[in-house]
């Protein structure tokens, strides 16, 4: 069972190069809603027809009556790249030219398999999410917006438990840890953020839970923009294990 994950995807690319998944799927969300929010704005924050929100459109909204080919293009490079992002947060941590950990416990390696799943499950929703919008199709919207959301949840969960070793573990590589945290932070103001704005929504606060989501989203685009802190691959360094008194190099 050992060296699952390096069984399954070995070096047959260069990793100096996979920080920019996370780079990029943060600033293409970012650019996203920033471009939706600013549009809305800029032309009186009017109410649309199908908006269930009285007071702050959710971004589904905007999205299906101004700008909508901009939300698609936003999504499917977001898509794409979370994906990646996914990838190279679990690669690094077995390849043999990163963290070198491929002998890890095996239920960590199975679980980046699951986070892997999820997070591929999540990036094809979002895509078609962006294509079939809340007006024309709201039933399949709404299915592709759990799907996506779950994708989102159980990949940031799993991602979150490989890698709570380099948290709480007794051997942690210098400069990770801080990472780590901060990554995790955002996983849990996103949990409370988004639990606050189920709760307000169906409790009838729609203004705060309209604010909330917008939140909630932004949150999103630093969360995967954190993933940076993993996957840099830290040219000139020698990354080691905190707390060891010789240097061992991880990358070659």
């Amino acid at each position: 069972m050992a060296r699952i994950w390096h069984r399954a995807f070995r070096d047959y690319f260069s990793i100096r190069r996979l920080w920019l998944f996370p780079l990029l799927a943060g600033f293409c969300w970012f650019l996203t809603l920033t471009i939706l929010l600013i549009r809305w704005l800029a032309v009186g924050r009017p109410r649309y027809p199908e908006q269930f929100n009285p007071y702050v459109p959710f971004i589904s909204d905007i999205a299906a009556h101004q700008f909508k080919p901009v939300f698609i293009v936003g999504c499917a490079a977001t898509g794409v790249t979370f994906f990646g992002t996914v990838f190279a947060v679990h690669h690094v941590r077995y390849s043999p030219q990163f963290y070198r950990l491929t002998d890890d416990a095996p239920w960590r390696q199975m679980t980046s398999l699951i986070a892997l799943v999820a997070g591929l499950a999540a990036a094809i929703s979002l895509v078609f999410l962006s294509i079939f919008d809340t007006d024309d199709a709201h039933v399949r919207h709404r299915h592709l917006l759990m799907g996506t959301f779950g994708g989102l949840f159980v990949s940031a969960v799993t991602t979150t438990a490989v890698w709570w070793d380099q948290i709480w573990g007794p051997t942690v590589f210098v400069g990770l840890r801080k990472w780590c945290l901060f990554n995790t932070f955002l996983v849990l103001c996103q949990f409370g953020c988004g639990l606050a704005f189920v709760v307000l929504m169906y409790d009838g606060y729609y203004k705060s839970s309209g604010i909330l989501e917008w939140c909630l989203t932004y949150l999103g685009s630093f969360w995967l923009m954190s993933f940076v802190g993993y996957t840099m691959f830290r040219e000139g360094e020698e990354p080691r294990i905190e707390n060891e008194d010789e240097r061992q190099p991880l990358l070659v």
